[in-house]
């Protein structure tokens, strides 16, 4: 009985998840999205022009996954001199102005793109938008995981591979730019889809009759954007620079010994999760069009702060000034039954510091 309970169950969940996936695809708009993926292929040169062109609704896609990593990066660096706001989408894929630095921002750019293209390529094959990928038809079977509950394979699990090879043809270098800055994109590169892949988890929901949980089913997720992004923050904060070896084969990374002096590492390679740079960052005080930097001027800043986000900080010693503002906000929240709040207005008064 439990058997029969069980395959019963099984055949409503894939049938669950392949209605949803041809509503999906019944409801989009082929001749809209292509129009609009024919025009974006079309601004683009090279390599990327030619594998956009080849798959342009992929396309498309791939410059979602940088306007979304665009909004991560903003969020992450909301609190730092160089906040990102100054960054397009055109820089990302022309690889102009802030890329041409070399710098740490340019690492967490070229890492948290290209992890960006290969989260939202995989989104869509998993949606069903294209014939040429799908689910991950390796997770099949039972899974097992000691100190939980066994679980069936189901659902639609993302296929990552998916996304990240179209993510290296799209965004990487082509393996004969022998150039220091190519073989750093290719690093940076494959750091920001590593992030991704090394926080793969399995998502479940339980399946029974009045609530029990007899069978429970699982499939592979991507972690959250915001997850990606946090995780390179951290690597941006310890990112290393490099140089390239003798042979120009691989890069190295540059230490300091002691006394200041730069001692060359010939046998230590940085590890492929981490972030790389070229040159040290640019102050970030001063508009600089040459990077797209916009400068600190007219931006908020905390005056009790000691971080970055501090006047003195943010600021560079030009000074700040100070504005009184006074805003009504609700307050004293109560909740009447049944069924809504009820809240007072408040006079909120605070100075608000912006740099000179």
């Amino acid at each position: 009985m439990v058997r029969m309970v069980r395959v019963w169950l099984w055949s409503l969940t894939l049938a669950g998840v392949f209605t949803a996936m041809k509503v999906h695809a019944k409801g989009r708009n082929p001749r809209a999205i292509t129009s609009e993926a024919l025009s974006f292929c079309s601004s683009l040169k090279g390599n990327k022009n030619k594998r956009c062109s080849a798959s342009p609704e992929k396309g498309l896609s791939a410059r979602e996954g940088v306007e979304l990593a665009l909004e991560q990066c903003r969020k992450q660096f909301t609190d730092m001199r160089w906040n990102c706001s100054g960054v397009t989408v055109a820089d990302i894929f022309q690889t102009q102005r802030i890329l041409l630095a070399g710098s740490r921002e340019s690492s967490f750019l070229e890492a948290i793109a290209a992890a960006g293209v290969a989260y939202q390529v995989t989104k869509g094959c998993s949606q069903g938008n294209w014939e040429e990928c799908g689910c991950d038809s390796r997770m099949s079977g039972r899974g097992h995981k000691s100190g939980e509950m066994s679980w069936e394979w189901g659902g639609c699990s993302e296929d990552f591979r998916a996304g990240y090879d179209y993510s290296a043809k799209f965004m990487d270098p082509v393996k004969t730019e022998k150039s220091i800055s190519g073989f750093v994109t290719r690093h940076n590169n494959e750091a920001g889809r590593k992030m991704i892949k090394d926080k793969m988890d399995k998502t479940c929901k339980c399946h029974g009759v009045s609530g029990s949980c007899t069978i429970r089913v699982c499939w592979r997720t991507m972690p959250k954007m915001a997850q990606v992004a946090v995780e390179l923050r951290k690597k941006y904060d310890h990112a290393l620079k490099v140089k390239m070896n003798k042979n120009k084969s691989k890069l190295l990374k540059m230490l300091r010994g002691r006394r200041g002096k730069k001692r060359n590492t010939n046998n230590r390679r940085p590890s492929v999760s981490s972030l790389v740079f070229l040159s040290e960052s640019p102050e970030f005080c001063n508009p600089d069009e040459r990077y797209g930097i916009l400068g600190t001027h007219g931006r908020t800043c905390n005056k009790t702060s000691e971080g970055t986000d501090s006047c003195r900080e943010m600021c560079c010693g030009r000074g700040y000034n100070g504005v009184r503002k006074v805003e009504d906000v609700k307050c004293n929240c109560s909740f009447i039954w049944c069924c809504h709040v009820k809240c007072d207005l408040c006079k909120k008064d605070w100075v608000e510091y912006t740099c000179k």
